[in-house]
């Protein structure tokens, strides 16, 4: 044989590896888990598109109370309800 020839595999084309079948109950059994996988990923993204609205309806309604009572941005509202002019707490800039 030459140097060439030597080198090379051998394969049957029409010699395809035995495939293993897992059994029907382990396959519904993962077919189960994937199923709760998905539902707890869609749960979750529920629960994330709700707190963004609450977020939101929040937002919305201290807008609300500071444009009705004529506040500014150094005012503050507290926990109790009570209006604190130029109470506001100054946030430093952000850093880049």
């Amino acid at each position: 044989m030459d140097e060439k020839t030597e080198n090379k595999l051998e394969v049957n084309p029409t010699a395809a590896p035995a495939q293993e079948k897992m059994a029907e109950v382990d396959r519904m059994a993962l077919e189960l888990a994937k199923s709760r996988r998905e539902t707890a990923l869609a749960e979750a993204k529920t629960a994330l598109a709700q707190n963004e609205k609450a977020d939101l309806a929040y937002k919305y309604v201290v807008l609300q109370l500071y444009m009705k009572y004529g506040l500014t941005e150094s005012d503050a509202i507290t926990e109790a309800g009570e209006i604190v002019r130029g109470g506001a707490r100054v946030q430093a800039p952000a850093k880049q």
